[in-house]
Parts: structure tokens; C-alpha cells; sequence
């Protein structure tokens, strides 16, 4: 552990360089190193365990404190630090048991469990976010209005090459407001994915991943993950903050839906010939027929566990 302590500060200060930088840099460069900040943090902590994750965190924490503030430093480890750490912990933890034949093998924590956790912080994310604009959807919409209001300051290419009329800048502003939660909550849950994904590929080609690469085909939520999903949804429509509360939470379980039922695609197709046609078809679906094609991709996962479709 001793010799992996500066592994993990290392990693820890570039995490921490990485948001600092995207916090000080032009909106272009914010999305991309912003959306690589937790990426040290994750590849030591698949590499060298949950451990190096949690110092690397704290680090990036005590070096944005220093160099920043302590808001800057806590808003790292809160949006990134300490659930990249936890999940790690949990994708990492494994217990030994004996089969029926007398033999001894390793259960890993099931990463369908991991995954709907992720869905449950994008809501806290989510709703955390609402909180430091406001606590009522006029609030919000004050917030979105400013922002608005700089988008037609700034000399920005419209479509057409015309500003947008007054009331269709009224009608851009509510729909923001409206959808501010479940954007917020959508962006968190796709970057954390994605930098754990890659991380553990890294770790993987490195031949440092602490633990054998599951069968990703095979994910499932919990059982009362739907019940879960209708009712944040049938929440999403109440009036004001509780509506929009609950649209964050709905948006991060309908995602943790859409990619357990991309993984169950992946699996019946897994020996079809012509499986390299189909998924590009899927994936053009996906790009170009949104919301209708992610609906239909998170109902396959929602009546799977009732008729099963997987190949073990």
C-alpha cells in the first residue's frame, strides 16, 4: 500500500487538474475535461483497488480546497470522488463459496445492483442541483431566463439566421426549466458510466483489473426497479419542485433501463450471423428515432425478467 500511496495522490491531482482546468477554460474544453476528471480516480482504483480510489478523491479534494475553494473541492468529491469510489467498492467486492461439487468459487456484487445505484445518485445529483438555484420551479425558471438572455446577448449562429421570436424564447425557457432535472441527471449517470467503463478497460489492458471482466450481457436490476420507474415517472407529472425532483430520479432509472436492455439485445444476438447488421441498425435507431427508439429499448428490459430472453 505504501508504494501505491503516491500512485494514488498522483492520480488524485490530475483528477483534480483536470476539473480545475475545465472550471477556468472555454465551454468546449469544460465538456471534454470535465468529462474526464474522474477517469484517474477510477483507473487507479480498478487497478490497485477501492482504497487508492478514496485517497485519490480526498486528494483531489484537499488540492482544489487549497488551489480553489472548499466549494470547488467538496462539489469534486460529491459529483465525482465519492461515488466513483463507492462504486468501485461494490464492483471490486466478491465473496468465496462451495458449489455442489465441493469446489471453491468467487461471487462478485452483482453489476446490474451497481448500476441502479448510479441511477439513484443522478437523482440526488439532480435534485442537489435544483437545490442551489432554488427551491420552487420559479426559482429555476429565473436561473434558465438569465441563461437565456446571454444566449441571445452572445453573436451565436442561429438556425436560419434569425434570433428566435419572443414568444418562442418564452416557450425555449419553460421547456428548459422543465427538463433542467432529468439533463442534469442524464449527463451525471452517462459520465460516470462511461468513465468507469473505460477505466476498467484500461485496467483490463494493463492487466492490473483486480477482478475477472463480467459478462456484461447478462446485467440486471433489481426486481422492484420498475415499480421504482412508474412511480418517479407518475411523480414527474406533480406541480412545481416535487415534479421536477422526481423527473432527475425517473431520468436516471429510465437510463439504467435502456442500457440493461441494450445488453440484452447484445446477448440474444450474440450468435447471429448477421449481428454487426443488426446493432449498427440498433445504434442508428438509437441515434436517430430518440425518444421513441430508447422507450422501446427500456421496455425489452422491463418485460424480460417476466419473459426471458437471454442466453445464460
Amino acid at each position: 500500500m505504501q508504494s501505491r500511496f503516491p500512485i494514488a495522490v498522483g492520480a488524485g491531482l490530475v483528477s483534480g487538474l483536470l476539473f480545475l482546468a475545465a472550471a477556468t477554460g472555454q465551454m468546449a474544453s469544460l465538456m471534454v475535461l470535465v468529462f474526464l476528471a474522474p477517469l484517474p480516480i477510477v483507473i487507479a482504483g480498478f487497478s490497485w483497488g477501492w482504497i487508492l480510489a478514496a485517497i485519490a478523491a480526498l486528494t483531489a479534494f484537499g488540492f482544489l480546497t487549497a488551489i480553489g475553494s472548499i466549494t470547488a473541492g467538496l462539489f469534486h468529491l460529491l459529483l465525482f470522488g465519492l461515488p466513483v469510489t463507492a462504486s468501485i467498492y461494490y464492483l471490486l467486492l466478491n465473496r468465496e463459496y462451495t458449489t455442489v461439487s465441493g469446489a471453491v468459487d468467487v461471487e462478485w456484487y452483482p453489476v446490474g445492483r451497481v448500476l441502479f445505484g448510479l441511477a439513484i445518485t443522478s437523482g440526488l445529483v439532480a435534485t442537489a442541483a435544483l437545490f442551489s438555484l432554488g427551491t420552487s420551479t420559479a426559482d429555476i425558471e429565473k436561473h434558465v431566463t438569465t441563461v437565456v438572455e446571454r444566449m441571445m446577448a452572445a453573436d451565436l449562429p442561429w438556425p436560419g439566421g434569425k434570433k428566435p421570436a419572443a414568444d418562442q424564447l418564452t416557450n425555449l425557457t419553460k421547456l428548459l426549466t422543465v427538463s433542467f432535472a432529468a439533463a442534469i441527471s442524464m449527463a451525471w449517470m452517462w459520465l460516470v458510466v462511461f468513465n468507469l467503463w473505460v477505466g476498467a478497460k484500461v485496467a483490463r489492458t494493463s492487466g492490473l483489473l483486480a477482478r475477472p471482466w463480467p459478462n456484461v450481457s447478462l446485467i440486471s436490476l433489481p426486481r422492484w426497479a420498475g415499480f421504482a420507474l412508474a412511480a418517479t415517472m407518475g411523480l414527474s407529472f406533480l406541480d412545481d419542485f416535487p415534479g421536477l425532483i422526481a423527473s432527475g430520479f425517473a431520468t436516471g432509472f429510465f437510463l439504467a433501463f435502456v442500457l440493461v436492455g441494450l445488453a440484452i439485445v447484445h446477448n440474444v444476438t450474440w450468435k447471429n450471423p448477421v449481428r454487426p447488421l443488426l446493432l449498427f441498425g440498433l445504434y442508428a435507431f438509437l441515434l436517430f428515432f430518440n425518444p421513441l427508439s430508447t422507450m422501446a429499448i427500456a421496455t425489452i428490459a422491463l418485460v424480460e425478467p417476466f419473459l426471458p430472453m437471454r442466453n445464460p
